[in-house]
């Protein structure tokens, strides 16, 4: 298989990852209730552990990336930084938020807006950067 060949066939089996990752990004987006927020938090820091690795597998989609982006390296070690950033936050939010006597809705609500904002961010960076490549090839 070639490498296009592979980083296509790698993109596309995360496509819908991603989809669920932006699903519920939108779902906590809208949710304003702190203790609801709280349980859609674990099940984003638990999709994210899984996706984030899938991408970093070797052999996997990052390793296909750089491959055919050689010269582009130091945006991909970005976007794998941003994966240990991404989740070093949200633990310390839930950890924030399970430890705290009582739970501060707006702080919650703003902390999550910001992580909300990084992990887009990120996912728009990454998509760009995917379909930059396979363009170039």
């Amino acid at each position: 298989m070639s490498s296009i060949a592979k980083l296509e066939s790698i993109y596309k089996d995360l496509e819908k990852e991603h989809a669920r990752v932006m699903k519920l990004l939108g779902r906590l987006r809208e949710e304003a209730s702190g203790k609801q927020v709280l349980s859609l938090l674990e099940e984003l820091r638990t999709l994210l552990i899984v996706h984030f690795a899938r991408e970093q597998l070797p052999d996997g989609f990052y390793d296909a990336l750089g491959d055919l982006a050689e010269s582009r390296r130091d945006e991909l070690d970005r976007l794998i930084a941003d994966h240990a950033a991404i989740l070093s936050e949200l633990n310390g939010l839930l950890a924030d938020a399970r430890d705290a006597p009582v739970v501060d809705e707006t702080n919650l609500l703003n902390r999550v807006a910001a992580l909300l904002e990084k992990l887009d961010g990120h996912e728009h960076r990454e998509h760009r950067f995917a379909t930059d490549v396979l363009g170039a090839a």
